[in-house]
């Protein structure tokens, strides 16, 4: 079979290019055509004949979709800069495909390696024949790799592509969309290494990603184990929680409040409650966390001082930092954010954190502080002067407009 591999720059890390290009020479035999999104110079180093699409742009389903309109071979090997090929891997994936032709995608294993060093090995699950079973684990992409996957381009064409609103998580978005009519199968006994070089990721693809699947698919199909003919009220709650601690991870606090909230009021517990306080206080959201908080809700006397304690604690530390800012005393504004940042990470610690950088003339690093404040809690006017004042100096203003509609639905 004629394949075609697929290299995304998604990163301008090109610390580990040289590994990269080394795995591909291991497996150039299997490739007739070689497609690169970035520049020519990116890959100066390498050894092989490769198209470049010089593509300005950082949007991972745009460049997808390119790759695929110029794919001359019905099947794509995907991969990105950052992703190294197991020597002689290919032929194994190839097997998998002649021996499953109904196959769409096939996927290795992973290893992943941080900026530090660190490893982490998945040893990954075949789903074939039960890929719906993707849905319970609520996050796809723990359980199928985004690159050092081969794709049929006839599945890709048929079902419409990459969807070009997310920059970012297309690949799963396209699972989720298709899941009904896609067959995925693992190619067991090998690994690709995926290098992890950037550390700023805008988990809300993630959560609209998520999000949407829920619109998509009946609540039963995530979550088919929770009694539905015993106690609905109680797998209602159960399940509404589960999703928001998934969002809570996604960091999108609001859209997590939101499905606490609902399972508070499906069967009224402590637990969820609880997580609804939390996810209030992380918003900075003081006054809604303090309201919960009663032994009228379920918590007991030493829980309700407690809690109240520490969030009025937080929230004046928050005051005295801002208050600080406005009369301009650095060495009290440093001393305080010290004390907090121990404690407590949340929006206004974040959007407190972009100013000082602002105020440094980091602008990058306050528009990204100000981006992670703004998912955290889409609702605070200061928060989202902040970041799209600071999104129009930097001409980034449809990306702050896109988080919006991701997080708020607009």
């Amino acid at each position: 079979m004629n394949l075609t591999l697929g290299i995304l720059k998604t990163t301008s890390d090109f610390s580990k290019i040289n590994d990269v290009l080394e795995g591909i020479q291991d497996n150039l035999e299997y490739f007739n055509q070689i497609i690169y999104t970035g520049n020519k110079e990116d890959l100066e180093n390498a050894e092989f004949d490769f198209v470049a699409l010089e593509l300005d742009t950082d949007n991972k389903a745009v460049l997808r979709n390119k790759i695929i309109d110029n794919a001359e071979n019905e099947l794509i090997l995907w991969i990105d800069n950052a992703t190294v090929l197991e020597f002689d891997m290919i032929p194994e994936m190839m097997e998998v495909l002649e021996s499953n032709p109904d196959v769409d995608i096939v996927y290795t294993n992973i290893v992943y390696r941080d900026i530090e060093g660190n490893e982490s090995i998945r040893k990954l699950e075949d789903v074939y024949g039960k890929e719906k079973n993707l849905l319970m684990t609520l996050k796809i992409e723990d359980y199928i790799p985004e690159f050092g996957v081969i794709t049929k381009k006839d599945s890709l064409e048929r079902l419409g592509k990459f969807d070009e609103s997310f920059k970012d998580y297309e690949f799963y978005k396209f699972i989720y969309e298709n899941l009904n009519n896609l067959k995925l199968k693992l190619s067991e006994f090998n690994y690709v290494v995926k290098y992890l070089l950037e550390t700023f990721i805008d988990t809300s693809y993630r959560s609209k990603a998520l999000r949407d699947g829920l619109k998509k698919y009946p609540l039963q199909e995530f979550f088919p184990r929770f009694g539905w003919g015993k106690n609905e009220n109680l797998a209602l709650a159960t399940a509404y929680t589960s999703v928001g601690d998934v969002l809570s991870d996604y960091y999108d606090l609001y859209n997590a409040s939101e499905f606490y909230r609902k399972a508070a009021l499906s069967f009224h517990n402590k637990i969820t409650l609880s997580k609804l306080v939390q996810t209030y206080f992380n918003m900075g959201l003081f006054d809604e966390a303090k309201k919960i908080v009663s032994e009228e809700q379920g918590f007991s006397q030493e829980e309700v001082k407690n809690l109240q304690e520490n969030i009025v604690q937080i929230q004046r530390l928050i005051e005295m930092v801002e208050q600080s800012i406005d009369e301009g005393n650095v060495q009290e504004i440093f001393n305080l954010v010290n004390e907090i940042a121990s404690v407590y990470q949340g929006a206004p610690l974040y959007n407190i954190l972009g100013v000082l950088e602002y105020y440094a003339n980091n602008l990058e690093k306050a528009y990204q502080f100000f981006y992670k404040a703004a998912t955290l809690n889409p609702l605070n006017e200061d928060i989202i002067h902040n970041l799209t004042g600071l999104a129009n100096q930097l001409g980034k203003q449809e990306d702050v407009k896109g988080l919006f509609e991701r997080l708020l639905g607009w």
